[in-house]
């Protein structure tokens, strides 16, 4: 029997392009699944050329990157320090009109580009990312509606803030402020086929565990 992946309950459809970051990215059949352009930024093209995937554009100042690999894939260098290679990537992608896209690789590597990389991501309308354990995503003012597997694990930040109410969690969250740094709905479990998330003001990140996590949370 197949093992449960929540990525299987996650609508791609409106994504336009896939950015892949140097840090801990999903296998080589995600992106083979997808059939996006794929935009490597740096050293994130050496981890895709060993698992076999050809990225269609390279970004970044390329301190990292295999220099043989700049032969083989159309790129782009920029050395500006004022801005890290995500972010040079994302303005790429907006020039080029691919945005919305899935972003690959923020997890993974030291915590201080894990943090800052994060910070990046919450600024992007729409955005998403996947690794190969978690996917994460930002709501903004409204009703969201999910259908994620039984016991699925779930945890909410505030961005910096947000007020919310929930349906379908085992621990409700009712006109609740969420904070970061401060309180947060962590390692909550989805106990519904039909979750809502209301997002009563501010920016809530949401992060979900891709398989089924068996631990204490699970009666």
């Amino acid at each position: 029997m197949k093992a449960v992946d929540v990525l299987d309950f996650i609508d791609f459809s409106k994504y336009k392009s896939i950015l892949c970051l140097d840090g801990d990215i999903p296998r080589s059949d995600f992106f083979l699944s997808k059939n996006l352009p794929i935009i490597a930024a740096d050293g994130a093209a050496n981890r895709l050329y060993e698992m076999g995937i050809r990225p269609d554009f390279l970004i970044g100042d390329f301190d990292s990157v295999r220099p043989e690999l700049l032969s083989y894939t159309p790129n782009s260098r920029s050395v500006d320090q004022n801005f890290s290679d995500f972010q040079k990537a994302i303005e790429y992608l907006k020039e080029n009109e691919l945005v919305p896209m899935i972003t690959c690789g923020i997890s993974g590597g030291y915590l201080d580009h894990i943090i800052n990389n994060v910070g990046i991501i919450v600024q992007l309308p729409h955005g998403i990312f996947v690794d190969s354990s978690i996917i994460g995503f930002c709501l903004k003012k409204g009703e969201h509606r999910f259908s994620f597997p039984f016991n699925a694990k779930i945890s909410i930040f505030g961005m910096p803030s947000c007020r919310i109410s929930t349906t379908g969690l085992r621990w409700e969250l009712n006109n609740s402020t969420l904070v970061f740094p401060g309180y947060s709905s962590c390692l909550n479990r989805v106990l519904s086929k039909k979750l809502l998330i209301k997002v009563i003001e501010g920016l809530a990140l949401v992060t979900v565990y891709r398989s089924i996590i068996i631990d204490a949370g699970i009666e």
